[in-house]
């Protein structure tokens, strides 16, 4: 691809163009939100993304919200990448495994966790009923838009040989 030439123009534009219009609260309804869930199909990375009214998946500048639901009996698979996650248990009950250290937190409704960037980690929902419902605050918006979107997955449980 050949070189090209820039342009440039006056610095106030530059500001003009970066103007932000002033966010309007927003509502999901509850009961809109357990019929999609309840419908949605169920990967290991998240079930449901929240958006707001013009569709964009940003709920705050840099960051975005996605329900997660471990299914009775099911885990993720581990996994770290360059973002963090705020995670809060809306619903159920599972385990929060840090993958290289072994350890595991139990997890119940109203728990909050953070799980900071590069934390190898999966969950477990190690019941035979009820699904355990996270919803998790994310920067992956952010490190997309800046080319940092990076992640490690299918990694090896502490104590396991990696897989090939």
């Amino acid at each position: 691809m050949p070189v090209q030439t820039g342009r440039q123009f006056p610095y106030l534009e530059f500001r003009e163009r970066h103007v932000q219009q002033t966010p309007e609260p927003v509502v999901w309804p509850w009961k809109s939100l357990a019929k999609e869930l309840e419908a949605a199909e169920h990967s290991q990375y998240g079930t449901l993304t929240l958006a707001g009214p013009d569709g964009g998946h940003e709920i705050v500048p840099g960051t975005s919200m996605t329900f997660q639901s471990v299914r009775p009996g099911e885990h993720t698979t581990p996994h770290a990448h360059s973002w963090w996650h705020l995670y809060f248990v809306r619903s159920g009950s599972g385990v929060l495994v840090l993958d290289e250290t072994g350890e595991t937190v139990e997890l119940d409704g109203d728990d909050v966790l953070l799980i900071p960037a590069w934390w190898t980690h999966h969950f477990e929902n190690r019941g035979t009923e009820g699904d355990l419902l996270l919803l998790n605050m994310s920067n992956l918006p952010q490190l997309a838009s800046l080319h940092n979107k990076f992640s490690r997955e299918g990694l090896a449980v502490a104590g396991e040989a990696p897989s090939k």
